[in-house]
C-alpha cells in the first residue's frame, strides 16, 4: 500500500485542517488593515477640512462689480457682473470694485483668479498690487491675485486694470471675495474645503496605487487596466486641482498651477483611450485605442518636457485642438464602454462600465463648459449662464472616486467568495468525511512535499485501531464509526498541540508527522492517554485501543549510516513505522489472548 501523502496549503510543515473557518478568522488581517486605512482617511479628511474652514461670516462675495471692456477701435462694452468676455489681448479690461463703508475692518484684502494676464490695482491713483508682470511663461492657468485694501478705500471703490495676454479667457471670472489678510490663504478653497482634503487624498492614493500598477503590469495584465484607471483618476485630479486654483493651497507658484492644468488635461487625453482598449474585445476598437492613446501619451510626455525648459514653451495656441480631441477621445471611451462586444461578466464590471461612462460625459460637458466660457457673458440666456458657472469637473471626480471605490469593492467580494469556495472545495477534496481529518490524498500530497523539499528532522506515527472489525461485526457500523470519530478525535488533540500534521490513510489506519523529530514520544503518549480519557467519558461497550509504531527520520539515517549528501525518503519512514506498528498490534493480541478475549 502507498502510504505516500501530501498537501497542498500548510502552515510551514504542518496544516490545520478546518471545514467551518468563520470569515472573520480567514479575513481579520485584511478586515483590520482595511479599517485602519479607512480610519486614517476620515481623520485626515477631518483635519484638512478643519485646518482649511473659512466662517462664512469672515469673507463677503463682490457680486456688485462694474467691468468695462475697450477693444482696439476704442469701443467700450459695460457688464456689470462677473461675466464678461473680450476678444482680443490687444483690448483693456477695467474692473470697478465698490466697497461699502459699513464693511471697513483692517487688514482687508479683496481675492480673485485671473487667467494668463498682468493685473494692476489701484486705489484713485495709488498702485496697490501687480501681479503676472515677472511671470517667466503665460499659460492659461488662474493667477491669484489678492489687492491689500487701504482703510481709506472703504466708501470708495478699487479699481483693476486687466491687460490679457491671449485672445480669449479658458474659463469664466468668478466674483472677487473680500475677507481678512490673515484668510487669505485659503480664499481658493471656499465652499470646497471637503473637497479639497478629498482631493489631495486622491491625488495621493492613485499616484501610490499607479506606482504599484506599474510594477505589477509586467507580470499581471489586471495590473495595466488598473493603472490606466488611475492614471485618469490622478489626471482628472490634478486637472482640477490647477482650475479651481486649489492648488494655491499647495505652493503659491503660479506658473506650476498652470502647469498643472496641462499635465492633467494631456495625461487624461492618453490615459481614456488606453484604459478602455482593456475593456473592448472588438480587435479593430481596441487597436484604434491603444495606437490613438499611444501617440497622445508621447505628445503627453513631449508636452511635459517642453514645459519645464526654462523657456517654458506652452502650446498655448492650440488649446481649442486639444480641447477637441479630448472631446474625441472621451466619446470614443464612452463607446467602447458602451458596446464592449461582450456579455459583462458580473456586477463590478456593469458598475465600472456604466460609472465611467456617466464620468467621460461629465467630462465632455466640462469641456464644452471651458469652451463656452470665452463667448458667455451676462448678455447670453440665463441657461447658458448657469450652464458655464457649473464646473462638473468636481462631480467628475467624486463620481470616479465612487465609481471605483463601488467597483473596487464588489469585486474584493466576489474575489473572497471564490477563495472561500475554492477553500472550501479543497477541504473537501483532502478530508476524509468521516473522521475529519485529512484522507489519503491530503497525506500523499504532504509527504510528496516533504520528500521535494528534503525534509529532515521529523518523526512518523502510524496507527491502527485494534478491533474495529469486531466492533463492526458485534456492535454494528454505528459503533465502528463512533470508534473511528473517537480515535480521530484524540489524534487530532495531541498532533494540534504539536507541530505537524495527521490524516487517515485507510480504513482502520492513521498517520501522523511531527515536527520535531523528538516530540514523537510525547505526542504518541498523549494520543494513548487522550483517547483512554475518551473511553472513560463516553464508556461505550466496544473495545477501544490504538496499535502504534513510531520512526524518527535522524534514527534511521544513523542507522543506515548515511553520508550527508545521501537521503531518506519519506515512503521508508512510514514503512519502519507501520513495521513497529505490526510488532505492536501483535503485542497487543498476545496479551489480549492471554486475557482470555474473545475476538
Amino acid at each position: 500500500m502507498n502510504r505516500i501523502f501530501s498537501c497542498s496549503y500548510c502552515r510551514d510543515w504542518g496544516i490545520e485542517m478546518k471545514q467551518k473557518d468563520s470569515f472573520w478568522s480567514k479575513n481579520k488581517t485584511f478586515i483590520l488593515l482595511f479599517v485602519s486605512v479607512l480610519t486614517g482617511i476620515f481623520l485626515l479628511r477631518s483635519f484638512l477640512s478643519i485646518m482649511a474652514r473659512v466662517p462664512e461670516e469672515n469673507y463677503r462675495v463682490l457680486n456688485h462689480i462694474t467691468v468695462e471692456v475697450e477693444d482696439q477701435q476704442g469701443k467700450v462694452e459695460t457688464f456689470d457682473s462677473h461675466l464678461f468676455n473680450f476678444t482680443s489681448c490687444q483690448d483693456k479690461i477695467t474692473m470697478h470694485i465698490p466697497l461699502e463703508k459699513a464693511w471697513e475692518k483692517e487688514n482687508q484684502s479683496i481675492n480673485f483668479f485671473f487667467y494668463n494676464s498682468v493685473v494692476k490695482a489701484y486705489y484713485k491713483d495709488q498702485l496697490l498690487a501687480t501681479y503676472g508682470e515677472n511671470l517667466k511663461r503665460h499659460m492659461i492657468g488662474k493667477l491669484l491675485v489678492s489687492i491689500l485694501v487701504p482703510p481709506e478705500a472703504f466708501g470708495e471703490e478699487i479699481r483693476v486694470e486687466i491687460t490679457p495676454k491671449i485672445h480669449f479667457m479658458e474659463n469664466n471670472f468668478d466674483e472677487p471675495v473680500l475677507m481678512s489678510e490673515r484668510d487669505a490663504l485659503f480664499f481658493s478653497i471656499i465652499g470646497l474645503e471637503t473637497s479639497y482634503a478629498i482631493f489631495v487624498m486622491t491625488l495621493i492614493a492613485t499616484f501610490i496605487a499607479m506606482v504599484a500598477f506599474a510594477v505589477f503590469s509586467l507580470r499581471h495584465h489586471f495590473a495595466r487596466e488598473g493603472f490606466w484607471l488611475t492614471t485618469m483618476i490622478f489626471a482628472i485630479t490634478f486637472w482640477h486641482l490647477g482650475n479651481s486654483g486649489m492648488m494655491y493651497m499647495l505652493t503659491d507658484c503660479e506658473d506650476l498651477n498652470a502647469v498643472s492644468e496641462y499635465i492633467g488635461m494631456y495625461l487624461l487625453l492618453s490615459a481614456a483611450p488606453l484604459y478602455a482598449s482593456h475593456e473592448t474585445e472588438r480587435p479593430w476598437v481596441r487597436r484604434f485605442l491603444k495606437i490613438s492613446g499611444g501617440i497622445l501619451f508621447s505628445f503627453f510626455v513631449l508636452t511635459l518636457f517642453l514645459y519645464f525648459l526654462p523657456t517654458g514653451y506652452t502650446y498655448v495656441w492650440h488649446l481649442r485642438i486639444a480641447q477637441g480631441v479630448q472631446i474625441v477621445m472621451l466619446l470614443s471611451t464612452v463607446l467602447s464602454l458602451m458596446f464592449p462586444g461582450r456579455m459583462v461578466k458580473n456586477n463590478s464590471d456593469r458598475i465600472l462600465g456604466f460609472g465611467l461612462i456617466f464620468v467621460a460625459l461629465l467630462g465632455i460637458m466640462e469641456q464644452i463648459r471651458l469652451i463656452l466660457s470665452a463667448r458667455v457673458s451676462e448678455k447670453w440666456p440665463r441657461f447658458m449662464q448657469l450652464f458655464v458657472k457649473i464646473h462638473y469637473s468636481k462631480g467628475l471626480i467624486l463620481a470616479m472616486i465612487f465609481v471605483f471605490i463601488t467597483a473596487f469593492s464588489f469585486k474584493l467580494i466576489m474575489v473572497m467568495q471564490k477563495d472561500m469556495e475554492d477553500e472550501h472545495l479543497r477541504v473537501l477534496a483532502f478530508t476524509d468525511n468521516l473522521s475529519g481529518l485529512g484522507n489519503r490524498q491530503f497525506l500523499q500530497r504532504k509527504i510528496d512535499l516533504l520528500d521535494s523539499q528534503h525534509a529532515t528532522g521529523y518523526a512518523v506515527i502510524f496507527m491502527d485501531i485494534n478491533d474495529l472489525k469486531y466492533t463492526n461485526d458485534h456492535f454494528g457500523h454505528d459503533c465502528g464509526d463512533k470508534l473511528i470519530k473517537m480515535v480521530s478525535t484524540a489524534i487530532k488533540g495531541a498532533v494540534d498541540n504539536a507541530n505537524g500534521f495527521c490524516g487517515r490513510s485507510g480504513g482502520d489506519e492513521f498517520l501522523a508527522v511531527i515536527f520535531p523529530e523528538h516530540l514523537v514520544v510525547n505526542v504518541a503518549k498523549q494520543i494513548r492517554e487522550d483517547l483512554e480519557a475518551i473511553k472513560e467519558r463516553e464508556k461505550v461497550p466496544f473495545p477501544v485501543s490504538l496499535s502504534i509504531g513510531v520512526a524518527g527520520y535522524s534514527e534511521l539515517a544513523a542507522e543506515e549510516h548515511l553520508a550527508e549528501k545521501e537521503f531518506i525518503s519519506a515512503d521508508y519512514v512510514i514503512r519502519k513505522a507501520d513495521k513497529r506498528m505490526y510488532k505492536d498490534k501483535c503485542k497487543y493480541r498476545e496479551q489480549r489472548d492471554k486475557a482470555g478475549m474473545k475476538v
